[in-house]
């Protein structure tokens, strides 16, 4: 990685993000927090799909799991863009970019079949389904994830390389758009795979095919890139990450689904979760995305305490969060009739934001002093943690209210 002064003068040659004013984190995050009402689309599909969502005990348990793992493996492209493209190790571009960016998209889909066969090891006992039914559950886990690679990781490069060239900040952009993104074509894809394996007569087949191909595509990947640093740094620093990540989104697929009865009663609350955790996760990752590229530019030093110099960046970023957590707690007081479903929302991003503030900042610092790149860590914990957070207060909050 480039030192400081040099990222500095390639920051400054290279129409990548400059300030705009005291207010343009407020205008950025908010304009790209407004993606997050997409959310909501995710949250109507659970609502439609009901049925088939509750259809086996294990299969609500696996879908918190699936998002959350999904967007890990969008936060590590998202770290990584928003700081490569400030310090051009990658350029703003589909066609001609370095074998960096590459290598970093192709290990990817090695991620992608480690999260899944934890995922579905985990989502077996967590449930205590049948030992027999792990083959199918894996080839969905591996089938869904395949499905949504499709999509999210052009879309996320896609948002990256315009956001840069238009010279805004890919920190605030990149991870609130394509996150989003990722979360309504990952529910998309476990829908459209699980409705395959359960209603089309060659449905589990099909599956295995498309677990089969990924398994393949992969070991291509892994053979092309070889002889790439880059890329086995980013599956050795980052699947750590997503074990741990996949073991802690475990506890949001148990609290969801232990208020089964009450997503049945009022489904208000399937309809507005996925844009709870999407919009909370992008208001933290914006702070762990800067953060980190700041570290990276010498901008802020490697001590916790830096945390208060970034204070008008987290009241810009808590005024524009009020805003679309009160939208939710309108829709989901609309939607069910109960006035405390306004609230859950309001309380539970209060109890959770400022610490995964805290949380994230530790992260960037722990692992830039060990000479990692919180890139590789940051936005999948804090993603991780703060699914888990929310999931969990949303179901105390369900229960008690």
């Amino acid at each position: 990685m480039k030192g400081p002064v040099k990222a500095e003068a390639n920051l400054a040659n290279s129409g990548g993000v400059k300030p705009n004013g005291r207010f343009s984190l407020f205008t950025q995050s908010t304009l790209s927090l407004s993606s997050g009402v997409g959310g909501l689309i995710a949250g109507g599909l659970l609502e439609h799909y009901l049925g088939l969502i509750l259809f086996r005990n294990w299969v609500i348990a696996v879908y918190p799991i699936v998002l959350t793992t999904k967007g890990a493996l969008n936060g590590v492209l998202a770290g990584r863009l928003s700081t490569g493209l400030h310090v051009e190790l990658i350029k703003p571009s589909f066609r001609g970019n370095t074998r960096y960016y590459y290598a970093i998209v192709s290990s990817l889909a090695a991620l992608s079949i480690v999260i899944s066969l934890i995922l579905s090891v985990m989502a077996l006992l967590l449930t205590g389904s049948p030992i027999d039914e792990l083959p199918l559950m894996v080839a969905i886990c591996i089938s869904t994830q395949a499905v949504a690679s499709l999509l999210t990781i052009p879309i996320t490069s896609a948002v990256g390389f315009f956001a840069f060239k238009k010279g805004l900040d890919p920190d605030a952009t990149l991870y609130p758009v394509s996150s989003t993104i990722a979360d309504i074509w990952a529910t998309i894809s476990y829908i459209m795979v699980l409705s395959s394996v359960f209603s089309l007569p060659n449905g589990a087949l099909m599956a295995y095919v498309i677990a089969s191909a990924m398994v393949i595509t992969t070991t291509i990947f892994a053979f092309a890139f070889r002889d790439e640093a880059e890329y086995w740094r980013t599956i050795k620093e980052a699947s750590l990450t997503m074990v741990a990540v996949t073991l802690i989104s475990t506890v949001s697929g148990y609290a969801l689904s232990s208020i089964r009865s009450q997503i049945e009663e009022s489904p208000g609350i399937l309809l507005v979760y996925p844009a709870l955790i999407d919009t909370l996760g992008d208001i933290v990752a914006i702070f762990g995305s800067a953060s980190t590229t700041k570290l990276f530019l010498g901008a802020i030093e490697s001590k916790l305490s830096q945390i208060l110099v970034q204070i008008r960046d987290l009241i810009q970023l808590w005024l524009s969060a009020i805003i679309y957590f009160t939208l939710y707690g309108l829709i989901a007081y609309i939607s069910s009739g109960n006035i405390s479903r306004f609230f859950i929302p309001l309380i539970s991003f209060h109890i959770v934001f400022p610490i995964m503030i805290v949380i994230a900042s530790v992260v960037a610092i722990l692992t830039f002093k060990k000479g990692l790149d919180p890139d590789n860590f940051v936005i999948p914990i804090e993603t991780a943690l703060t699914d888990m957070a929310m999931t969990v207060c949303v179901a105390l909050l369900a229960v008690a209210m």
